[in-house]
């Protein structure tokens, strides 16, 4: 039943609005803090475009965390959940580019350079849509050679989640609870497109962002134990 609903203008409407609400309503509840703030606000006075990455496990609450005067431009499947998730997070603030990392992915990789080419924001989970999980592929890589613009690993965190069921355990905070976002550095793109020198850009991209997941991690569970032991 659900699927036929999403396959129609009406019920994928009412749907993608309810879940954006829903959402909404627990990012409000949450008491976020953002981690170096003045360095990412800097930053993101002066770019010229940058890819901005994150793991799929955290895809819920970034439409919320991210500057929407800087809005994301994400790569969206035209598959029935794929218009879903666009037209929920159309509504809280993401921009979508029509594509796909499986079938067809240099049609997603032209339409994100495009965005780049402008000065935007081009947005990528780099192990997604299938996984594994915090395992990085190799578009964000390949997507910045052909640009030569820069990448930007970021995560948040919370002291309180449910983990989803499905192949990345997708983490939905908890009503109340408190969280960090963190910035990572820029990743310069390769200068050379040859398989090993991507392959290096790919390895140092995937450690970045598990980097920068370990240390929101840590954050927020200093936090949490310097609070208990007050």
């Amino acid at each position: 039943m659900l699927k036929r609903l999403i396959r129609t203008k009406i019920g994928l409407a009412c749907l993608s609005w309810i879940i954006a609400t829903i959402v909404f309503l627990l990012m409000l509840s949450i008491r976020w803090r953002h981690h170096d703030r003045e360095a990412l606000r800097a930053m993101l006075a002066n770019h010229d475009g940058f890819i901005l990455v994150f793991w799929h496990e955290r895809i819920l609450a970034m439409p919320w965390l991210w500057p929407k005067r800087h809005a994301m431009n994400a790569l969206q499947s035209p598959h029935p959940d794929g218009r879903l998730l666009a037209h929920t997070v159309n509504h809280l603030g993401v921009k979508t580019v029509w594509g796909s990392s499986n079938r067809n992915a240099l049609s997603g990789l032209r339409g994100l350079k495009r965005v780049l080419d402008t000065g935007k924001v081009a947005t990528i989970t780099p192990d997604g849509p299938r996984g594994p999980a915090r395992k990085a592929a190799m578009g964000p890589v390949a997507l910045a050679q052909l640009t030569g613009k820069p990448i930007l690993p970021v995560a948040w965190a919370v002291d309180r989640y449910w983990r989803a069921p499905g192949w990345d355990g997708m983490i939905i905070p908890k009503p109340f609870s408190r969280g960090v976002l963190v910035t990572g550095d820029l990743l310069a793109a390769p200068v050379k497109g040859d398989r090993d020198v991507l392959e290096d850009s790919r390895a140092t991209l995937e450690t970045a962002m598990n980097d920068v997941t370990d240390r929101a991690e840590n954050l927020i569970t200093t936090n949490a134990g310097d609070k208990a032991a007050r």
